[in-house]
């Protein structure tokens, strides 16, 4: 009986399989889209190249997929190439808890290849609510119910005291992202004297007795010593209500954005006015017949009679790497009696081409912009792209079009000269430009940009030396002049921030400043970040506070010296 069974069973499985069969087939069409958000499994750097720009690949949710060489991800608030992901090989991805990543790109031969790559541990995180206490021994602050611990991850102590944490994961230095509402910087005080982050500008409320909420500051030109100083940050305090977002690491938020439901102003038409960005979308224009995306944005000032701003694209040149703004000639859309104080938006009309698409956008007030408090440039903000709208069917069920990197001139060409955006990330010892995707997500790939090349010297035989120039000729710019204005070293936690700052009488976009330290841990050349033109800094985490460093620039400044305190 039972070998009837099985034979009946055999029979019956052997039906089933060929009823119903399974078959591996190639997509119905090549290449194709994908737009996937979701969990990191794995980040893998190219072990078999030294290139400073090389790729990788990114796990996300199970998908394999390949990071090409040139790509340069996107994180909370810098932007960064491949390596730099990377310590010894191992992902710089703190916390001991899941990373997330958006990707977008094309499958192309059977290859998911990204275009795109955008990296935070919670894109979704907003953690709300008042602030509990604050530490200013430490930097340290709680909010919530919960008393969350939470401390500023600001490197440059631009926002409060100087923080070693992870510096991939840091505040933006360059941009008020520790602010109010409608853009005005704010800090957590140093000490009870810290004149970068004065008591004066957080009086209190005489109906309340706790710290104003609203505050419109006076003309910088009529204040008096004991006047609240729209030059200076705002302190935070306790009983602030607070929207922060971070990396959690070791049960402490190390935060990169923070949003105090603050209204602060300052006077009409005067500078510092402030700028901030909610948002930037752009808006991908290509012959594709498909539905085009609307390109739009929200800014805010602390302009308190609102005042004009222009919205503008920064072009980048694929071989100087020299930034040339492109206003985007759409109109602030005129404040509403429901609209709040100091906010912008702007919207194109639909189709409106604002070709080509950038890296980075920017807001500047009408009135200018002005060296502000934190040495912050008041006045205008500079924000990646988070967004990208590529053009849709209009009819569902027909193939979807592959995205359009090649009209993107900085996937598509290349960016310039490559500089590290992790602070302290050592520079290449040879120069390294930052050139088109490889490979490239989608096909054809676009033709290359040949970029001309540096002046070298060869020698033509044991007694002669022939210089070799490019075809084109290049002036020498002057010899600037570099002045050290502090080197510190602060020890926490075990650890020593180093923080340099230093100025050069050039201001041209082309220089670069780089840095040394000597002691028991010393540092290898290094480059500098450019806070304004002419204004430079350093931060870095080292094991022991160096004795000296030294500056000098590309365009042949230095060496100077100077002594850490």
């Amino acid at each position: 009986m039972f070998g009837q069974l099985n034979t009946m069973l055999s029979s019956f499985l052997l039906i089933s399989l060929v009823i119903y069969p399974v078959f591996s087939q190639a997509p119905p069409y090549d290449p194709s889209p994908f737009d996937i958000t979701g969990t990191i499994d794995s980040l893998k750097l190219d072990s078999t190249s030294t290139n400073p720009l090389r790729g990788g690949s990114i796990t996300v949710d199970g998908n394999v997929i390949t990071v090409p060489t040139n790509l340069l991800a996107t994180l909370p608030a810098i932007t960064v190439a491949w390596p730099e992901l990377f310590d010894n090989g191992v992902a710089n991805l703190p916390g001991g808890v899941t990373w997330e990543a958006h990707v977008i790109g094309n499958r192309v031969g059977g290859s998911n290849i990204a275009g795109l790559v955008y990296i935070s541990q919670k894109f979704a995180q907003s953690l709300q609510g008042f602030i509990t206490s604050i530490n200013i021994g430490t930097g340290h602050f709680t909010i919530g119910a919960s008393n969350i611990d939470c401390v500023l991850n600001d490197p440059a102590g631009r926002f409060g005291l100087q923080q070693s944490g992870n510096e991939l994961w840091t505040a933006d230095p360059d941009n008020p992202s520790i602010h109010a509402v409608n853009g005005f910087p704010v800090c957590i005080p140093r000490s009870t004297t810290d004149s970068l982050c004065p008591a004066k500008n957080r009086p209190n409320d005489p109906a309340t007795g706790r710290p104003v909420t609203t505050l419109t500051f006076k003309d910088p030109a009529t204040l008096t010593p004991t006047d609240p100083d729209p030059r200076q940050m705002l302190p935070l305090a306790v009983g602030d209500y607070v929207t922060v977002s971070g990396t959690e690491i070791s049960g402490t938020l190390w935060v990169n954005n923070l949003v105090a439901n603050l209204a602060i102003f300052t006077a009409a038409g005067t500078k510092p006015a402030y700028v901030t960005c909610e948002e930037a979308i752009f808006g991908i224009v290509t012959t594709q017949p498909g539905e085009i995306g609307q390109s739009r944005a929200v800014a805010w000032t602390t302009d308190v009679g609102g005042g004009l701003m222009d919205w503008f694209a920064l072009d980048v040149d694929p071989c100087t790497g020299q930034t040339t703004e492109r206003t985007l000639n759409v109109a602030m859309q005129p404040n509403s009696a429901t609209q709040p104080l100091g906010r912008a938006v702007y919207r194109t009309p639909v189709k409106t081409d604002l070709t080509p698409a950038t890296r980075y956008v920017g807001f500047r007030m009408a009135s200018g912009t002005t060296l502000g408090a934190g040495n912050l440039t008041a006045g205008e903000f500079i924000q990646p792209v988070f967004d990208y709208i590529f053009p849709e069917p209009l009819d569902f069920g027909a193939p979807l079009f592959p995205n359009a990197f090649e009209v993107i001139p900085y996937l598509a060409l290349g960016g310039g000269p490559y500089t590290p955006g992790r602070p302290g990330f050592p520079a290449p010892a040879s120069p390294a430009i930052v050139g088109q995707l490889n490979p490239w997500p989608g096909v054809p790939a676009p033709a290359a940009t040949s970029c001309a090349p540096a002046p070298t010297t060869t020698i033509a035989s044991s007694t002669t030396l022939t210089s070799v120039t490019s075809p084109t000729a290049t002036v020498k710019p002057p010899v600037d002049t570099i002045v050290i204005t502090s080197a510190t070293g602060r020890n926490q936690r075990g650890a020593t921030t180093l923080t340099v700052t230093a100025t050069t009488t050039s201001k041209d976009p082309a220089i670069i400043l780089s840095i040394t330290a000597a002691g028991q841990n010393p540092v290898g050349l290094s480059p500098m970040t450019l806070v304004s033109p002419g204004s430079w800094s350093f931060v870095a985490t080292v094991k022991s506070k160096p004795l000296t460093v030294t500056v000098t620039s590309s365009f042949g400044g230095g060496p100077v010296t100077a002594n850490v305190a």
